[in-house]
């Protein structure tokens, strides 16, 4: 489907946005935890919450075996004391078992995560695992590892994108590949299973035919009645990255996958979508693109609203060199007051710095212009940077929490790492 070109009132409606930019570092950033090479380092992906305001997640180094590892990082008793990391799994670089882990966690009622790993697995394509880590049945002992899929490399695709998985009530579980299937462009699958031990595989979709979606870029979605969305990297009209819906088969029939928009239609769309995707409650969908917005292709934040011929793109924000560049992680959504949270993963006004963390307030009138707040600026040795991962909202205290790759204390190749605190921006 190819992009639509903006009308004058959306083109209005971008320059106004451009200028409606607030430097808000105001903001108390907190940095909660800092990595080193004795303990596990380069946090990826976004953190879950429990009810305790306990923070999981994975770092894709560190750990007993130096492959990554799954962690817990539990508030201090007193306000302002130090909050206490827990190793709940080290990776193994070795048998069947996945490493170097790359997804956000998800959790399923018995407490159990799901993830997937980028390494391990199969010993000949050693490209990448889907996993279960079951929490003991005595608090404080340990928790099990279990490869639900090891991916062959061939038309069951290889190199599970570096995002969460999707969870039904039936504990079926959706992913993507960013390689493998029949075009080497990626595969949407999913694993069944009838007793949560064991778990079959099967490719509901294979990318990158022609003009097809090509090289999936962000977790999926499910709507009320089943059906999955995603984006890609690549592929769609202007090979600049897809939206795609995939509606499963019934009654032995194949599935059927559509293309929503392409991206890249002209200088000032979005291009190359990556991350989560957030619908509100009329059916838009909402994400960010780590290109596009004008002609040095910094990225934007976007909608996408359905119609009967065509879905439109609205963009809400592009980015600037000033605040922040290339989202990556999507956006986290408050729903009491409708502000979309995200990070950059590049740079800022800091000679040192690389990325933000930025909230989005709607307009107080319909079809007026979003406002941007620079929240936070990430400035390397002292608070971390380079955030990849999609930001996380306590629902209760409006607290926001987050990982950057690099940062902190110097070493592991680079910079360790941290995991971030704002407090009710």
């Amino acid at each position: 489907m190819c992009s639509r070109i903006f009308n004058l009132r959306n083109a209005l409606l971008l320059i106004t946005t451009l200028a409606l930019s607030v430097l808000a570092n105001a903001q108390t950033e907190s940095t909660i935890y800092t990595f080193s090479e004795q303990t596990s380092f380069w946090p990826q992906g976004a953190l879950l919450e429990d009810g305790s305001g306990n923070l999981y997640g994975t770092a894709r180094g560190g750990g007993a075996y130096g492959v990554g590892s799954v962690i817990e990082l539990s508030p201090p008793a007193v306000s302002g004391g130090a909050w206490t990391l827990t190793t709940l799994y080290s990776f193994v670089p070795y048998g069947s078992s996945g490493y170097v882990p790359v997804s956000d966690l998800i959790k399923d009622k018995s407490g159990a995560f799901y993830g997937t790993t980028y390494s391990g697995g199969d010993p000949i394509c050693n490209c990448g695992v889907v996993y279960k880590l079951i929490p003991p049945a005595v608090k404080g002992g340990a928790w099990t590892e279990s490869t639900l899929y090891a991916f062959k490399g061939n038309s069951d695709g290889r190199l599970p994108v570096a995002a969460a998985l999707a969870l039904t009530s039936t504990g079926t579980l959706y992913g993507a590949t960013i390689r493998g299937g029949t075009w080497d462009s990626g595969v949407l699958y999913q694993l069944t299973t009838k007793n949560g031990k064991t778990y079959t595989e099967s490719v509901l979709y294979s990318f990158g035919d022609l003009a097809d979606a090509s090289t999936p870029s962000g977790p999926i979605l499910l709507d009320s009645t089943g059906n999955l969305y995603g984006v890609t990297s690549l592929g769609g009209a202007f090979n600049q990255g897809t939206l795609y819906k995939f509606v499963p088969g019934i009654n032995g029939q194949l599935g059927t996958e559509s293309i929503l928009y392409s991206f890249g239609g002209s200088t000032t769309t979005g291009s190359y979508p990556n991350g989560n995707l957030v619908f509100d409650a009329g059916g838009d969908i909402y994400g960010v693109t780590n290109g596009g917005g004008d002609a040095t292709g910094d990225g934007v934040v976007y909608m996408l609203a359905p119609s009967k011929t065509a879905w439109t793109e609205s963009i809400l924000y592009s980015f600037s060199t000033n605040y922040g560049t290339n989202p990556v992680g999507g956006l986290a959504w408050n729903h009491k007051t409708n502000q979309l949270y995200g990070t950059t993963s590049s740079k800022n006004q800091h000679p040192a710095g690389d990325g933000t963390v930025f909230k989005l307030s709607p307009p107080a009138v319909k079809g007026g212009a979003w406002t941007e707040s620079t929240l936070f600026q990430f400035t390397y040795k002292v608070n971390g940077g380079y955030p990849t991962g999609a930001v996380t909202l306590d629902t209760k205290t409006g607290d926001l929490y987050g990982t950057a790759i690099n940062g902190g204390i110097e070493g592991c190749d680079l910079y360790c790492g941290v995991i971030w605190q704002i407090v009710n921006p």
